[in-house]
């Protein structure tokens, strides 16, 4: 032994024994740094005789000393190889280590030396048992590091990808295109013959890793550094092992279509950037010549420009080369060495991975080109349009790239190949069933943890063999332990004899009483244990001692209900056999004490029992808590809770919000709670109903729930199809203890307060009313008539079902259209639609006028004067409704078919045949009493049309007369009017001229100039019809100068003068005089 040996042991010793007893970490772990030093690098020889001791540090308190330990075994195994067989053993242990940071250190050494010993076992010319120990170890070290790329902690994750990056590099064969460093160990150096670890089960393990990893790049929760290391372990792989090239791109283009939902705006950035930079990589490499249209597209979508693109792409020269070396593969011959056929066998089964793997996501981009017409993809864009948020989001904001070849192929292909990454990813599209029909066909194994716990290290069933047949690797500097022999286990079912019937009962029942009388004077923990003991007794419990017990907690709910629910969850277990009680009491129960009571049974009686005492805050607590927390709530103890409306209106607000979280929280009872709740709405009192309906419209905002309410609100609809109201709807509970024996007011609200409330929610509920309404009794229809306004007025006239309903109006149902239309209409102009759909029913069969009144406003002009003879037929106060819409003014905004003087004009014209004159005088009568519509203005036209009329009409001159008596300053146009007539022969029609001379007599003097135009034959008609004209014309000549006298006519002098002889006055020939009936009505008039 040399003398610098001798001092660097001294030293090495020195330090070792300072270390042990340093407090401070940082200066241990510099000693042993010396250590490591001096006995690695400085002289290896002192390795085997301290590496012991450097080893027992791994029980340290401190993390950052294991962590020490854990790098000087990684480095004392790569410099001698023959220290794996002692210093694996401590890094299985350290990989349990409490600290992360040991573990992820553990990690990364175990990458090292996974290598060493995968080399070493190469190496030997013969394999030991020492071997086959260690490669074990660390078989089992690499599977459990596999697992661990679902570790809870982050740090842990990111360093088992590294892990699994570096198994299937070393675990696969390089290819002519490989980038690889220099000295680097694969399976290209494990030769064939190695049984411990075979290099096709190493190469198998390596595939199904790598589909672990691409697995774990696709999931949803994956962190934005996780997400950033696998990309980058998968590149490096596709870079080192072209034959994943095709794998990995198709698993970084779905990455692209479905970035994780959970990354923050900054860490899309990043991940964007870095997707960026991996596929220039993959760009660059000369095995990704089939795939460039793929990346390229891809990284168009990144904002890459062409030119980053061109400039990224291997050269021409490279493409060539790599064609070329194909080429001369296909043409290998049969007399290749083994190794190479092996090779080239392998490397066709790994294409033709590749491409089945890959085929889903081709096969659904070529069923999806197809699909992508133009007229689809706008479909596809206006739907969803409705799902579109008010803001932009984040990632779609960063995501997003300017689409500048919209339309082209090349664009549709690269969006079909989007959306198939996108189904493919979620399992759906014929690319994802055909691989599985193939799967199933091939007998695919998709679970690959359970390959690769079969695969790795070989034959993992035999390890407890392998540990025992061969030597025992103990970890170093680990003491071991001594074994100590068992103590025998006492058994207490061999020692205790079973009790008597009798004696059982009689003792259960002592226990029961003495554990409930004890409840105060028990500490917490004490408490506990008795609960977990009145739990077990519940299984063989009679019904009396159920009853007791229950009596016992209601005495006290507030700190007694641990005790109920540990009771109830015991009873539901029992009874569903999920429970070990059954077994406990399965023997010696006699019929007495048989148990009675079931869970459905004790959890009703303690409910009703609750609810039979004062309403209070505790009371009402514990009933919500009980109906939540409970594990089933009974349908019978939902549908009892009924009995509370004889409680009044605050209990039932009680009881309707525990219903109301039952059907939140528990949805297999949402169904009797929506039931119950129904049934509430139904209650006499308002305000039970006012509290109750807003709860049931709430839960009816989610579709499933709104069946279920509309369900019963149907059914309580067609009570009205019986004679009297049903016994359900006529309980104590409800409000109404006594039965009537037909139908009144209140009885047929119930009925109809939920359907009401629904109706603007689900409006194809209308339909059923109207079949309702046609068949149910008068006092039914006319409450339906009276609450119907509310609902109408919600769905609008713009409605699909009541357009459909008015279309298709049930016969009988007539009444009920007209209200439906009444309402619409009221307050607004009618919709084109629903006139079309009333002009149409009218047409068809409604031929009762009245239909039409609500829509008049939207007829045309020749329609309402065709109806408006009916019309003014009905009663005065429909008829004064008429002309009130017309007028508009009922309604604020819409324009009129008819003005008011269409409108009047049009009551002058109507025939005889059709409507009678006193009914058109009444109608006129209507016009001329609203005097702010038809002002003198409006009169003036009216007349004026009249006048423009081919024959004039028989209440024409009444009309003149009614404008003369409203509105005298008028005068001076009515005379016009009435020289008009002149011109007209007005005497030819004897009802005109009459009204003529009547029109003169109310003039007085202003009708002289109108009479003197008269010819002499008719101004003696009207002397003698209208005698006092004739006395004050003749006053009026008396009072004119010879001048002024001088311009009357002669014989019209000798007329007023009564010179004129009785020849001259023989009656003037006139037409035939009208029918009696319009003579009767004028004369009645005037």
């Amino acid at each position: 032994m040399g003398e610098f040996e001798v001092s660097t042991r001294d030293r090495v010793v020195e330090l070792l024994n300072a270390a042990a007893f340093m407090p401070s970490e940082k200066e241990k772990i510099a000693n042993l740094a010396q250590v490591q030093e001096l006995i690695i690098h400085h002289n290896p020889q002192l390795l085997d005789s301290f590496f012991e001791e450097v080893a027992a540090f791994q029980n340290d308190r401190n993390s950052d000393v294991r962590k020490f330990v854990v790098g000087f075994i990684e480095e004392a195994c790569k410099k001698d190889v023959a220290m794996l067989p002692r210093l694996v053993p401590n890094i299985q242990l350290l990989l349990s280590d409490q600290a992360v940071a040991v573990v992820k250190r553990v990690i990364q050494a175990v990458a090292q030396l996974h290598r060493a010993t995968l080399a070493w076992l190469s190496s030997a010319r013969s394999t030991t048992p020492e071997m086959e120990q260690v490669w074990l170890i660390i078989t089992i070290i690499k599977t459990t590091i596999i697992t661990m790329i679902d570790h809870d902690n982050d740090g842990v994750r990111t360093q088992a990808i590294k892990f699994l990056e570096a198994l299937v590099l070393l675990q696969t064969y390089t290819e002519s295109d490989s980038v690889t460093r220099d000295g680097e160990f694969n399976l290209d150096q494990v030769p064939l013959t190695l049984k411990v670890a075979r290099p096709r089960k190493l190469e198998e393990e390596a595939r199904m890793v790598l589909n672990k990893l691409l697995a774990f790049q696709g999931s949803i929760h994956i962190s934005s550094v996780n997400l950033m290391t696998c990309m980058s372990s998968l590149t490096i792989i596709a870079r080192a092992r072209p034959q994943f090239l095709g794998k990995i791109i198709n698993a970084l283009e779905i990455l692209h279509a479905n970035l994780p939902p959970t990354l923050t705006k900054s860490q899309v950035n990043s991940v964007r950037k870095h997707l960026k930079i991996q596929m220039l990589n993959l760009l660059k490499h000369p095995a990704s010549y089939d795939y460039h249209e793929n990346i390229t597209t891809v990284l168009n979508d990144l904002g890459i420009t062409a030119a980053e693109v061109n400039k990224s792409m291997p050269t021409k020269e490279m493409i060539r080369k790599r064609v070329r070396r194909d080429k001369r593969g296909e043409e290998v011959t049969e007399s290749s060495s083994k190794k190479a056929r092996i090779e080239k066998e392998e490397k066709k089964s790994k294409t033709e991975e590749v491409v089945g793997k890959n085929s889903a996501v081709d096969i659904t981009q070529r069923w999806l080109v197809e699909k992508l017409t133009a007229k689809t993809v706008a479909n596809l864009v206006m739907v969803t349009m409705l799902n579109l948020p008010d803001e932009m989001p984040a990632l779609f904001s960063v995501g997003y790239s300017p689409i500048t070849a919209a339309g082209t192929p090349t664009q549709i292909q690269h969006v079909a190949r989007l959306i198939a990454s996108q189904l493919t990813a979620a399992g759906v599209g014929p690319g994802v069933e055909q691989t599985e029909e193939d799967e199933v066909k091939g007998g695919y194994d998709s679970d690959e943890e359970s390959k690769i716990s079969r695969l790795v290290g070989g034959q993992v069933q035999t390890q407890e063999d392998t540990m025992q047949s061969g030597p025992v690797l103990v970890p170093a500097g680990v003491a071991g332990r001594a074994s100590r022999p068992k103590a025998k286990t006492m058994k207490l079912d061999e020692v205790t004899k079973p009790l008597f019937a009798a004696g059982n009962s009689k003792m259960q029942r002592l226990l029961l009483l003495r554990l409930l009388q004890c409840d105060k004077m028990l500490f917490d923990s004490a408490s506990k244990h008795r609960t977990r003991i009145l739990t077990m007794l519940s299984g063989c419990m009679s019904s009396k001692e159920s009853e007791e017990l229950e009596d016992f907690i209601l005495e006290d709910l507030h700190n007694r209900a641990d005790l109920l629910f540990s009771w109830l969850y015991a009873e539901y277990s029992l009874e569903h056999d999920f429970s070990h009680i059954n077994k406990i009491f399965n023997t010696d129960i006699t019929t007495a004490n048989k148990k009675e009571k079931k869970y459905s049974d004790i959890i009703s009686s303690i409910a009703l029992k609750v609810l039979a005492k004062d309403s209070t805050k505790e009371r009402d607590e514990f009933l919500s808590r009980l109906f939540l927390e409970c594990p089933y709530v009974p349908e019978d103890l939902i549908t009892s809770l009924v009995r509370v409306g004889s409680q009044g209106a605050e209990s039932i607000l009680v009881i309707a919000n525990i219903l109301k979280d039952t059907v939140h929280w528990r949805p297999l009872s949402a169904k009797p709670a929506l039931k119950t709740l129904s049934l509430l709405a139904t209650h006499d009192q308002d305000s039970v109903r006012d509290r109750v309906t807003p709860i049931l419209l709430e839960l009816c905002e989610q579709d499933s729930l709104r069946t279920v309410v509309t369900e019963a609100a149907i059914k309580y609809l067609k009570y009205l199809y019986q004679d009297a109201p049903p016994e359900s709807l006529c309980t104590h509970n409800l409000g109404r203890p006594n039965q009537p024996s037909e139908w009144t007011e209140a009885t047929v609200k119930a009925c109809l307060y939920i359907y009401l409330a629904l109706l603007p929610l689900n409006q194809t509920l209308i339909h059923d009313l109207a079949q309702v309404y046609v068949k149910t009794v008068n006092e039914a229809k006319r409450s339906i008539l009276r609450l119907l306004e509310g609902p109408i007025r919600h769905m609008g006239m713009d409605s699909p079902q009541l357009l459909t309903l008015v279309e298709t109006c049930p016969k009988g149902g007539e009444t009920l259209i007209t209200r439906i239309i009444h309402i619409l209409t009221e307050k607004a102009p009618p919709s084109e639609a629903l006139v079309y759909r009333v002009r149409e029913l009218y047409n068809r069969r409604v031929s009762d006028v009245r239909f039409l009144i609500p829509v008049l406003t939207g007829l045309s002009k020749k329609e309402v004067i065709a109806v408006l003879p009916k019309l003014i037929k009905l009663n005065p106060h429909v008829v004064k409704e008429v002309f009130n819409r017309l007028w508009g003014v009922t309604l604020d905004t819409g324009a009129s078919p008819l003005t008011p003087v269409d409108l009047l004009v049009s009551l002058h014209l109507i025939d005889s045949d059709k409507c009678d004159v006193k009914t058109v005088i009444k109608a006129t009568g209507l016009c001329f009493a609203e005097r702010s519509i038809y002002t003198a203005e409006v009169l003036a036209f009216v007349l004026q049309q009249l006048m423009e009329q081919p024959s004039l009409p028989t209440l024409f001159m009444r009309t003149v007369i009614q404008t003369l008596t409203h509105y005298p300053k008028l005068l001076g146009f009515i005379m016009n009017v009435l020289q008009r007539l002149i011109a007209r022969q007005v005497w030819k029609q004897r009802k005109v001229w009459e009204g003529f001379i009547k029109c003169c007599q109310r003039a007085g003097t202003q009708s002289f100039t109108v009479l003197l135009q008269l010819p002499p034959a008719q101004l003696s008609d009207v002397f003698t019809s209208a005698p006092d004209l004739h006395t004050r014309l003749v006053s009026h000549i008396a009072t004119l100068t010879e001048n002024q006298r001088a311009h009357i006519p002669v014989n019209l002098l000798e007329v007023i003068e009564g010179h004129k002889s009785s020849e001259e006055s023989q009656s003037i020939p006139i037409e035939p005089s009208p029918n009696s009936q319009e003579v009767a009505a004028f004369s009645e008039e005037h």
